[in-house]
Formats: C-alpha cells, sequence, structure tokens
C-alpha cells in the first residue's frame, strides 16, 4: 500500500537496506538506500527485469528528464532485484545512470512490493497486449523473475515521501510530469522532448 505524501515510512523501512553498485556515485560495492537521500531529494526507480521491454523502455523514458532533475538538485537511482540480463541492458544503452542491484529483493520484502500470480499475469499480458506496440522498437526477453511488480519512489533529503508509486499491474508507470512534479520542479523547466501523455506499456 503506497504511503501518503509527508510520511517518512517507507524511508524507515528500507534505510539500512545494502543495494550492490553497478554504477554509483561512490567506489563503494555496496551502499545504504538511506545514502541517497541524506544530502538531496531522490528519486528511485526499481525496474521488474532487466530484459523486459516495458523497463527498458520507461528506462529510455525517464533519462529524459535527468539533466532536468540534476538542474534541480534531485538524484535518480535505478535499482533492479537480480543480475540476469544486466550485461545486455548496460550494452543496450537503456540505463546511463546510477544502477544498483538489491539482491533478495530486500525492499520488496521491507514494503510488501507486490508479485502477481502464474494466471494473473498471463490476464495482465492480454489486458494490456495492445500497449506493446508503445515499444515496439525495444528489444526484451523472457529472462528472470518476471511476475515482480516494481516501484518509483521522490523522497525528499532527510526521507519525507514526495511520491509513492507501485505498479498495480505491467503497464503501472508513473508519468513523467508527475515525477518532476514531485520534485518540485516548475512546468516552464520541463524538457522540450517530454511527452505530455502517460502511456500504459506491456512487458513481454
Amino acid at each position: 500500500m503506497a504511503t501518503q505524501k509527508g510520511s517518512t515510512h517507507v524511508a524507515d523501512a528500507i534505510k539500512d537496506v545494502e543495494v550492490e553498485t553497478v554504477r554509483g556515485a561512490s567506489d563503494s560495492n555496496y551502499v545504504k538506500v538511506g545514502s541517497f537521500w541524506q544530502d538531496q531529494t531522490v528519486v528511485i526507480h526499481i525496474l521488474r527485469r532487466f530484459g523486459c521491454k516495458l523497463c527498458r523502455y520507461n528506462a529510455l523514458e525517464l533519462q529524459k528528464i535527468v539533466p532536468t532533475l540534476e538542474d534541480h538538485n534531485v538524484r535518480i537511482i535505478a535499482i533492479g532485484i537480480e543480475k540476469l540480463g544486466l550485461k545486455e541492458f548496460q550494452d543496450g544503452g537503456f540505463w546511463n545512470g546510477e544502477l544498483y542491484i538489491d539482491n533478495g529483493k530486500k525492499i520488496h520484502n521491507a514494503l510488501s512490493i507486490k508479485s502477481v500470480g502464474i494466471l494473473n499475469s498471463f490476464k495482465m499480458l492480454y489486458d494490456i497486449r495492445d500497449a506493446l506496440k508503445k515499444a515496439n522498437d525495444v528489444s526484451g526477453n523472457l529472462k528472470g523473475d518476471g511476475r515482480q511488480l516494481g516501484a518509483t519512489f521522490v523522497i525528499a533529503k532527510g526521507g519525507t515521501m514526495l511520491m509513492d508509486f507501485r505498479q498495480k499491474d505491467f503497464a503501472d508507470q508513473p508519468s513523467l510530469e508527475s515525477i518532476l512534479e514531485a520534485c518540485g520542479v516548475d512546468r516552464k523547466d520541463y524538457p522540450s522532448n517530454l511527452n505530455t501523455e502517460s502511456e500504459r506499456l506491456v512487458c513481454d
């Protein structure tokens, strides 16, 4: 269940979780999640699976707002749940920012981020099958934990929640506008390449 804006529940629950550094701001092999919001606001995007078209597409979309976030002193972090497919994800250039691995899905366990059952997985894929066309030019595969849902959090310096978005299905993603708004970015500063229409996509 998502927490209300202004709460520190999420920060308190995951601040001591250690994630493995793939590409980070320091040379440490492991860092505590709480360090991400120690000095500034942070966007934490938790990927479902490195091989899925949706996760790759959304990572590419998120990169559109990285320069704007950095201009407003907002850090942006991507976290995967396993190393399977990591090299292909990196080689494909789907995400060029800070990247970490939450081995054992400790964040998911601490926050009860849902997985979906096998039957529901097939139902979701059927229900949103048309949205796959939106990511038609993005490659993907079926490797890894395809039933785990993801989340996107915006947490202010010190741990106050600004946005808590948890997927309800495979196509569920926050709009780039909602992330920028949560970070306090004025609309006049939005990047010119921003798609102003939210798109629902499907992971294969």
